[in-house]
């Protein structure tokens, strides 16, 4: 297998998937879940901001904490320093 084989297999992240792509780039869910929490907002105000049922944004929201784009502030989802370097203005 060459290398030029391994990049054909490389796909971008998921869209539906709150994530960072390839590349540096955030998925559009990553994009959107950033906004509901600025200002701080709760797995419930993100459930209902992206009409998502609240099982499916637990996941995503511990994913966008073990990446380093929210941290959890007194019950409270908040942005961190990385998720406004990456979140378009």
């Amino acid at each position: 297998m060459t290398s030029e084989d391994n990049l054909d297999e490389r796909i971008d992240a998921d869209e539906s998937v709150a994530a960072i792509k390839p590349d540096g780039g955030l998925t559009q869910t990553a994009k959107d879940i950033l906004r509901v929490c600025d200002p701080p907002a709760t797995e419930e105000d993100i459930s209902r901001a992206l009409v998502r049922h609240f099982s499916q944004v637990v996941p995503m929201v511990r994913d966008m904490v073990n990446l380093g784009l929210l941290v959890d502030v007194e019950g409270r989802l908040a942005l961190t320093d990385l998720a406004r370097d990456k979140l378009p203005r």
